[in-house]
């Protein structure tokens, strides 16, 4: 049955391995299955797919084959009958055959043909059983007091456990180097960080393990390998070193991406994957200035035929938004725009002569903005100190409402709207959405871009002290 250590541990795969013959046969035999169906499915990242079905006989048995090998890694075998729990093979032979028992799928496991899965069974069945005595630890433990004498015994059984099960594991990555079991175990742990080396002055650096990690982090982990992606064991390790080890700065993101990209080149599969993967990631961020890193991969590996998965209007899609996001990214010297008053005065951008101006797109019917304009609105007198000066820009045309609302709020930063018809700052500025609010330093460069009302005047105090000196 699905074995919750099981998927702690592994979250395993399928790939392109091939063999020499033609075809595949896998014959399964579950007690407690019998007359009914069973499912072969297999990891896709962290989707699971279903690629074959066989009817169980009177003894529980079932025949999965086809006249073309399935590609190598992690398979599942599903049982509808138990509500689609299911349990994992790895697929690297052929043929080969199983029997089990679904009262205790990985205790009753027996395997024949395959010394991948009796590696695997065999190891699943020794981390059971240390589970066992771990989690019996753990609950007598919740029992004594904090200064019982018997507390020191069990701690030190259970970190004698934990040692068998280093032990174990180090016994299989040395008897079975080639295994893809094996490749899997080491893809899934976490990195060794070895002691940090002491400095001239007797200390050692407190951040030794941080870039050790960072720099290590893939070494385990072989994304040329065609049956890694049809484990869930890339997703989890792509999120953790983008989340915990690669700083939230465009740069930096933008260097470890390309690192990741490089890594899995050649293994269509991954590189697909991670491609999507991280272009969803930070067209969708919420941390600011990611969109640079958005229109990067879009470059990089969309405009120059990378992006072998896409036709021509899904490649047209992707690299349209981000032509749209390039003019006005961080760093960019900011579209002068010529916008009106409610007087019909011309007002451009360039004329605000301040050490900077916010630039603010919103909309009267806009809710987001209804919440966010008082906030401004509070905040305006201590941003004015700061020596900045806001530029709201109404996105829509309905004159009336807009002027209705000025005259009831009476706003004291400078208001303009599109009255004369003749901007397309929509397109210029990217507004597909309300609102929006940028900051443009004294040389008209953008500073900031999509910041949230409440983060006005903290990033500018900081902006300040930073660049101001």
């Amino acid at each position: 049955m699905k074995n919750s250590l099981l998927l702690m541990l592994f979250t395993l795969v399928t790939a392109g391995t091939t063999w020499g013959q033609n075809g595949y046969s896998y014959t399964v035999t579950v007690k407690g299955m019998e007359d009914t169906i069973l499912l072969l499915g297999h990891h896709y990242a962290d989707k699971q797919y279903v690629v074959d079905t066989a009817q169980t006989d009177a003894s529980g048995k079932a025949v999965f084959s086809g006249d073309k090998p399935l590609p190598g890694g992690v398979y599942l075998i599903v049982m509808p009958r138990l509500a689609n729990k299911y349990f994992e093979l790895i697929v690297d032979e052929p043929s080969f055959s199983i029997t089990t028992d679904a009262s205790d799928i990985t205790g009753k496991m027996v395997i024949e043909g395959s010394e991948e899965n009796q590696l695997m069974y065999e190891d699943l069945r020794f981390i059971a059983a240390q589970r066992q005595k771990v989690d019996r630890i753990n609950k007598e433990l919740e029992t004594l007091d904090a200064g019982d004498s018997k507390r020191t015994q069990l701690e030190a059984e259970r970190t004698n456990i934990n040692d068998s099960v280093l032990a174990w594991r180090a016994r299989i990555f040395e008897q079975y180097p080639d295994a893809f079991y094996t490749k899997m175990l080491k893809a899934a742990q976490d990195v060794v960080v070895p002691e940090a080396p002491v400095k001239a002055d007797g200390t050692t650096d407190k951040y030794f393990g941080y870039y050790y990690v960072r720099q290590h982090f893939f070494d385990d982990i072989d994304l040329q390998d065609p049956r890694l992606i049809r484990t869930n064991i890339v997703p989890g390790k792509l999120e953790r070193y983008f989340e915990y080890y690669v700083p939230k700065v465009p740069d930096s993101v933008i260097v470890a991406v390309d690192k990741v990209a490089q890594l899995a080149k050649g293994n269509n599969d991954m590189f697909q994957y991670i491609i999507v993967t991280l272009l969803n990631k930070y067209a969708t961020s919420d941390i600011m200035g990611m969109d640079a890193v958005f229109v990067h991969i879009v470059d990089t590996y969309y405009k120059t035929g990378d992006a072998f998965w896409l036709d021509d209007a899904g490649l047209f899609r992707i690299t349209h938004s981000a032509d749209m996001m390039r003019p006005t990214l961080i760093g960019k010297r900011a579209p002068n725009i010529f916008l009106q008053d409610t007087a019909d005065r011309d007002i451009p951008l360039y004329a605000i002569n301040s050490d900077y101006t916010i630039i603010l797109f919103w909309d009267v019917d806009c809710s987001h903005c209804k919440k966010d304009l008082p906030k401004i609105e509070a905040a305006y007198p201590q941003l004015k100190e700061m020596g900045a000066e806001i530029y709201a820009v109404y996105s829509q045309e309905e004159w009336d409402k807009w002027e209705n609302w000025l005259r009831e709020h009476q706003y004291g930063w400078v208001n303009v709207g599109n009255k004369k018809l003749k901007s397309n700052f929509q397109v210029i500025y990217n507004v597909n959405q309300t609102p929006i609010i940028l900051i443009i330093d004294k040389e008209k460069n953008i500073i900031a871009r999509k910041i949230g009302a409440d983060q006005l005047v903290d990033f500018l105090q900081r902006y300040k002290e930073t660049h101001e000196k």
